[in-house]
């Protein structure tokens, strides 16, 4: 069996069983977990056709008509004509299945809080973390990028995480050993050992709290600056986000009005080498450089 497979699998049973979610009266009510799921999809959608349930839940027409059916005669749905065809008939929540749900969904939080309840708020953010990006790689909903945020505040442990962010992503999409994160250390302690507000500067990416992009600048002797450190994270690529840090970072060298900006690079970082022409940077020298 492929590893993966009985990893996700293994994670299933486990989820499952850790949220009772496999008990056949979900939160101790009368209801099954899916019975629950169909009401709290007519609850978002305000009103729907037992069509689009079926769609949206993946559900056998014949089952969810039972399902329906149930739901009419305990008063939690009302069935009201479609203005577009008289034939067809929309389904909403009634009071009493407003009550219902919102009684359930008040068990289903505190449920939730007992569950985190031990958990520190790293751990929190982590599995909030998580559950975002299982959600992500699993369905079509793509990072949007209004989930993006940007600033350029530094705060605590900022820079130990994109350290480890050069080594993690150079070492797997480049080979590149520790020596090259071993550098990169040497570089940040020369930036904050003479940091100036003033003239230095870094643009930091995050998604859920996280820092997924990032570029600096810092000023050099003679009015020069250094372009450094641009990196994104391989999965938040195509959204726009090293286009706009990139953006920021030669504005702001305009802004200080840098005599010339320089910076230094292989040439296995190709998409990068062409956002730098893209940006106005010609290629001034080169050397070869081996290991």
């Amino acid at each position: 069996m492929n590893t993966s497979t009985s990893k996700i699998r293994s994670f299933n049973r486990f989820y499952t069983a850790h949220l009772d979610i496999l008990n056949q009266h979900y939160l101790d009510s009368n209801y099954s977990l899916t019975e629950v799921r169909i009401l709290y999809e007519i609850s978002e959608s305000e009103i729907i056709t037992a069509q689009k349930l079926t769609e949206i839940l993946n559900l056998d027409k014949g089952y969810l008509s039972r399902i329906l059916k149930r739901f009419l005669k305990e008063n939690l749905i009302t069935r009201v004509s479609s203005n577009e065809d008289k034939r067809a008939f929309n389904i909403k929540l009634s009071n009493s299945g407003n009550d219902l749900l919102s009684a359930l969904n008040d068990k289903s939080e505190k449920l939730i809080e007992n569950k985190i309840e031990k958990l520190n708020f790293t751990e929190k953010e982590m599995l909030v973390s998580s559950m975002q990006k299982v959600r992500n790689l699993l369905t079509e909903n793509k990072i949007e990028r209004h989930e993006i945020s940007y600033r350029h505040s530094i705060n605590p442990g900022d820079i130990g995480y994109i350290i480890y962010l050069h080594g993690y992503i150079y070492g797997n999409e480049s080979n590149f050993s520790t020596d090259f994160e071993k550098y990169v250390i040497k570089t940040f302690y020369h930036f904050l050992e003479n940091y100036d507000s003033e003239n230095d500067r870094i643009w930091m990416a995050e998604y859920n709290n996280k820092i997924v992009g990032f570029v600096a600048i810092q000023h050099q002797p003679e009015n020069e600056a250094q372009l450094r450190w641009f990196l994104l994270d391989p999965a938040f690529r195509g959204l726009g986000i090293g286009k706009k840090l990139l953006t920021d970072a030669v504005a702001f060298c305009r802004e200080k009005k840098f005599k010339n900006v320089f910076l230094l690079t292989t040439n296995l970082q190709n998409k990068a080498l062409e956002m730098y022409k893209l940006a106005g940077f010609e290629l001034t020298s080169s050397e070869e450089v081996t290991e």
